[in-house]
């Protein structure tokens, strides 16, 4: 009688397993890539929501964006997660993931005063709870298509972020890999102290991470 052949040999086995290991291997930076994009895209879509919000918001305020709340939803600090904390408290956005960027391991904070509560850093920690900077307290008026006022945080997405600018229109800035694409055209016009260049603008009080 003649003897069954097992279908596999251990050593058969453990070539068919480094083959898929390899495979994966070489799928993996691919995945990698697509799944940034798509979280990329996604990420134009959110600002693109926070820039309609604001847009709303100044036709309300007589063309002022939002000033800032503190922990408490009491006004105060301008700036970055506070100041775009005030879009949920006064119901221009329904939920605070919109401020999630999904390449980062930002937390979606609970309500608008505890994403208040947390200190913003320029790169983004992974305990912080709003994935954007604001440059708070301005108007419709003070802002042209060349002014970015609501953008990405530095290390959002390595070598580009996405950057709301004062019509409303959103741009993807990329200029490479070896420039800081967050000091491109010296901060969207937002960093500009002389008062005589024709892209000044009167900030009020200054936004530090920015």
């Amino acid at each position: 009688m003649k003897k069954h052949r097992n279908l596999f040999t251990l050593i058969e086995l453990l070539v068919v397993i480094g083959i898929i290991a390899i495979l994966a291997a070489m799928l993996m930076p691919a995945l990698g890539k697509a799944r940034e994009k798509a979280n990329q895209a996604d990420c134009v879509s959110q600002v693109k929501q926070i820039g309609t919000s604001m847009l709303m918001y100044s036709n309300d305020q007589r063309g002022r964006f939002p000033d800032g709340i503190d922990n408490k939803g009491i006004d105060g600090d301008p700036h970055n997660s506070k100041g775009l904390a005030k879009l949920v408290r006064e119901e221009y956005l329904e939920t605070t993931r919109v401020f999630i960027c999904r390449s980062t391991k930002h937390q979606t904070a609970s309500d608008y005063t505890d994403m208040a509560s947390v200190e913003d850093t320029a790169d983004g920690g992974a305990t912080e709870k709003c994935s954007y900077l604001y440059y708070g307290a301005l108007t419709a008026t003070d802002l042209s298509a060349e002014h970015g006022f609501v953008r990405d945080k530095n290390k959002n997405h390595k070598t580009l972020g996405n950057v709301l600018f004062g019509d409303g229109h959103v741009e993807t800035v990329a200029p490479g890999k070896d420039i800081k694409w967050y000091e491109v055209d010296r901060s969207f016009l937002m960093d500009i102290e002389d008062e005589n260049d024709d892209d000044y603008i009167d900030k009020g009080k200054k936004n530090d991470l920015w």
